[in-house]
Formats: C-alpha cells, structure tokens, sequence
C-alpha cells in the first residue's frame, strides 16, 4: 500500500513538472492572426445596386488588438478568395467605414471590395492615412504610386505575419446612375442665373454636373439651340468644361436673317478658345439652350434648358456700327436720346451711327441700388450675370460704344467691359457727371478705364467762390475747346439754370484736356468769379481711343455744334468713316 502512494506522489509530481514547462518564458505563443468582417449600409441590400457605397467593417484580434485595415475595391475576377500570388493594391485607412465610389465603364457591372484587418503586431511607423499597400515581391509602401518596388518605397516586413490572411470579400453587382446637370446660380440669391430678357449676338452659359457615381465619372457635355429632335444641332465639348459663351460676329449676322450659326468659344476673355460652330441661334426671335450630361456608361441627364418658365430670351440683331449704353435713370433719357440721333444723322450721314442699338443699364433697377452698385453687387436687368466674357464681346460687336452715365456711373460693368474693349481696339465716348461727395473708391474704378487720373474734391455748392465743383450751370454757359478743330459747345436754353454735379477733371498722363469751362463770364449780381481758373471738363487719351467728357452732352447742344463734336470725334480722332 505504502508503495501505491509513492507511485501515485510521483505522477503527480511528473504531471505538475510538465505543466510548468510548457509555459516557460522561453517557448512564447505564436501571434494569432486577425479576422474582418464586412458589411454595407443596414438600408442596402444585396441586389443590383448604386455603384456608390458606404460600407462598415470591423477586426477581432483573439490576442491583441487591430490598429487599422488594408481596403482595396474593382473589378477583379474572384472565387471568394484572394488572388494568389495577390497583385491587390491596397489603401490603409483606420476608420471602420467609408463612401466608396466604383466608376462604372458600362450601365451594369460587378466589383469586389476586400477589407483585411490588422493588429498591432504591425509597425507602421510614419505610415499616413490613405497610403497605398502592395503585397508582392514583399509588403511595402508604395510611395510614388509607380506600381514597382524600387528605392523611393518603403519595406514592411512586419505586416505579413498582422494581417488577416483571408480578409472579408464582397461581391456587388451594380448598376449605373444618369447624372445631373444643373445651371449655374447667383450666389447672392441662389435663384438660377438667366439671360438679361434681350441680349445681341452674345451669350454665355455656365453649370454644374453631378453624379452618385462620383462626379469624375461625367465624361461630357452637350448642347443644342431651339431642336433637341436632330442629331447634328448637338454639340459636344468635354466633362471639364463648365462655361460656354455664344457668339455671331457682324460679318454674319449683318447681311442675315432667321437662323444662324453660333461661334462656342470656351474660357474668359482674353484667353477663349473656338471650340466649332453650333446651328439654330434665331435672330430677332426667341431661342432656348438646352444641355446635357453623360457618363462614362454613356448615360445621358435629363436635358435642362434656359430661359426658366415665365422668362424669355430674345437675340436682338445689331443694325448700327454705334451701341449706346444708357447708363442713365433721369427723367430727360428720352430726350437725350432723341438729341443723340439728330446730331449723328446730321453729322454722319449713311454711316450707321445714328440708327444706333442701345442697351439700357439702368433697366429695372432702383435709385438707390444704381448709387450704391460697388457695395451691393446688384445691376440693371439688362447686364450679363457673366460681365467676363459676355458682356466685353456684346461691346466689342460695335466700332464705338457712347456710354452715356448719370452721376451713377455702373462702375463694375464699365471696368470689366470697356477696359478690355478699349484694348482690343474699341472707341468710347463717355459722358458722366458726378456725385455732390465723391468717394474714393468711385474715383478709382474710374482710373480702370477712363483716361483720368482724378477729379476735384471741392466742396460742391452753388455758393461757395472760387470752385472746382458746382451743382449748376446756366443756359448760354460755353464750353471752350482746348485743341484746335474741336467745336465750342454751349448749354442749351432749355431751362434757364441746369442743374447737375459737375466737377474738375484731371487727366491722366498719357491723355490730353479738351474742353474747359467758360470762366469769364458769369451770372450772379454783382459780376463774381465762381471758379478757380478755367476748369478742365474733358480729355482724350494719347492712343485717340476715349473721349471722356464730365457733363451731360445732350445739353450742350445750344449753339448748335454737337453734330460737329460727334463727327470731330468720331472720324478725326477715332478714324471712322
């Protein structure tokens, strides 16, 4: 009995030893690799489906803890398994989901989506998000996106024995979303920006696409006039082009009528480029742009087209060689303009500049937004929301552009639209007069353009002596001219004092002065001189390209010479016959 007891005391013993020894310090546990698990949004299903994604997954690590996931999506051609040897590019990323977007060739297709978990086993190092991981000849880190292992990239050995050896594999079966296509909006208001309700033969169009797909994937755009129905009438430029500016020149349009071909330019000004030609612009008549998207499935939008319900676009034909801009809200603009015609078919007749076009700036818009233009962005009705480049090529249909302003001028238009014009050639007669407290940003937006250089900054008052600036002037004042050939002009009888804000001019250096007021003669009793001096009231610039003249020119025609000033101007200093 006793000897039963020893043999029993010495299994034990031999049991207990061997325990021991196997979990000696010397003979650690292998790491245990971790599992993914990979699933789609808890409202999608399996079936045929967006190629736009947002998926979850998440890592179980028995033994530690998973510090990140290599994930990797196309259309590889899988039996549930990964490729061997695997060729896979893979992204690392930490987070456990992500909107995945897989670019559709065709209208359906099946992709595969690969999540590999990784514990923290791995010493990533510097590793950033989103670096692309290849597996073959080794692990590394591709860092000059090349596809080859070489001296740029980074080893790392230490994922091979962290990652999920099988990873989680999804298959998806997707079909292709159409895009959408919107126009451009303002973004002051958000409402869609249309066609002044009258333009020439200019116009621009911009928007924007969209695609659940990824908006990379819109391959084009294409755009028709007025017919949807005929195949040629569309006109296709690339999915990177969001702008498009319609254009007939005058060797065009001038000796036609009904329907035309546009020139489609690209682009800004001064840098547009021709793209081709688009039929069907109709003048003197309505017209409506249609446009549409397509993808690289070679899905089309839904065709949007302007002008919106309840508006209109009417291309009007030029008929003149002269546009007047009428940058003027006062009560005489209908007068004025009557004034403007009769001087012009006296002073050049047959030469197409009294039958002049005129696009009304001020049109629809409140006296107090035409003060306060350059602050609150808004402008007349009638100017192109696209000033850049559609509203420099309507100025530069016409051989000279009269800007006729009140003391408002619209300063952001003139900048934009008479700058470039001048510099490709265009001729300007600008007429302006001036606010009672001139400000200095109004003074240098008129450096943009105009040959001046500033104006007087004296106190305007109908009192003050020895003045540079006044808010009146009477009948039968004259306006001396400066350079030989042009006509004296003198204030009409049509009101026995005119009142307005007038003020001293400046002239830049590369201009010349042309007129001056009348300073030796005055009005008050006793006789008292009002100026200081003679002021300078007009100048042109060196290159004879802009007549500025700081009073209102229709009403300067009380001895009967503004038709001699038109013509002086016109085809002695612009050299227009």
């Amino acid at each position: 009995m006793k000897k039963i007891l020893i043999n029993i005391v010495l299994v034990v013993i031999g049991l207990i030893i061997g325990s021991c020894q196997k979990d000696l310090p010397n003979q650690p546990k292998q790491n245990q690799l971790p599992t993914t698990r990979l699933f789609l949004a808890a409202d999608t299903t399996l079936r045929e489906t967006s190629s736009r994604q947002h998926l979850h997954w998440y890592g179980e690590d028995p033994d530690g803890i998973v510090i990140g996931y290599l994930l990797a999506s196309g259309a590889y051609r899988l039996n549930g398994q990964l490729p061997q040897p695997d060729t896979t590019t893979y992204t690392w990323i930490t987070k456990n989901d992500s909107i995945v977007a897989l670019p559709l060739l065709t209208a359906r297709d099946s992709f595969v989506v690969i999540v590999r978990a990784v514990d923290n086993t791995f010493e990533k190092g510097s590793l950033p998000e989103g670096a692309r991981l290849r597996m073959i000849p080794q692990p590394y880190w591709d860092k000059n996106l090349n596809g080859q292992y070489d001296g740029a990239d980074i080893a790392l050995p230490s994922l091979s024995t962290a990652i999920d050896p099988k990873g989680a594999i999804q298959l998806l079966p997707l079909r292709n979303t159409p895009p959408k296509v919107f126009f451009s909006v303002n973004p002051f208001d958000s409402t869609i920006i249309q066609q002044p309700e009258t333009t020439f033969t200019v116009a621009t169009f911009s928007w924007y696409g969209t695609d659940v797909d990824g908006d990379q994937t819109i391959a084009s755009y294409r755009i028709a006039l007025n017919d949807t129905l005929t195949p040629e009438r569309w006109f296709t430029v690339s999915g990177a082009v969001n702008l498009v500016t319609l254009i007939v020149p005058r060797s065009v349009s001038d000796n036609a009528t009904g329907e035309v071909e546009a020139e489609v330019y690209t682009g800004k000004f001064p840098n547009m480029q021709f793209r081709r030609k688009i039929p069907g612009l109709r003048l003197n008549d309505v017209n409506r742009f249609f446009l549409q998207a397509k993808d690289v499935a070679g899905e089309y939008s839904n065709p949007v087209s302007l002008p919106s319900v309840g508006k209109r676009w009417y291309v009007a034909k030029p008929k003149s060689r002269m546009l007047l801009v009428m940058d003027y809200n006062q009560l005489d603009r209908v007068a004025a303009n009557s004034i403007f015609r009769s001087a012009l078919k006296e002073s050049l007749p047959g030469k197409q500049f009294d039958n002049f076009d005129t696009l009304n700036l001020a049109w629809n818009l409140s006296a107090a937004d035409k003060q306060n233009q350059l602050a609150n962005q808004r402008y007349g009705a009638n100017v192109p929301n696209h000033m850049n480049p559609a509203f420099i090529h309507t100025l530069k249909l016409f051989d000279v552009v009269f800007w006729f302003s009140d003391l408002y001028p619209s300063y952001l238009p003139a900048q934009i639209g008479l700058f470039n014009y001048t510099l490709t050639g265009g001729k300007v007669i600008f007429s302006t007069t001036f606010p009672a407290n001139i400000s200095f940003p109004d003074v240098r937006a008129m450096n943009d353009f105009a040959p001046i250089d500033s104006v007087s900054t004296d106190v305007n008052s109908t009192t003050t002596l020895h003045t540079n600036a006044d808010s009146r002037m009477r009948a039968g004042t004259k306006v001396f001219p400066l350079v030989s050939g042009f006509p004296q002009l003198t204030f009409d009888s049509t009101q026995s004092i005119h009142n307005f804000n007038w003020r001293r001019v400046y002239k830049r250096a590369d201009a010349q002065y042309l007129y001056r007021v009348d300073s030796s003669k005055f009005y008050e009793t006793p006789p008292t001189f009002r100026y200081a001096g003679s002021p300078e009231i007009a100048c042109i610039d060196n290159n004879k390209s802009f007549v500025i003249m700081a009073l209102p020119l229709h009403r300067l025609n009380g001895g009967k010479n503004l038709p001699a000033f038109f013509k002086r101007v016109i085809v002695d200093e612009f050299g227009l016959n």
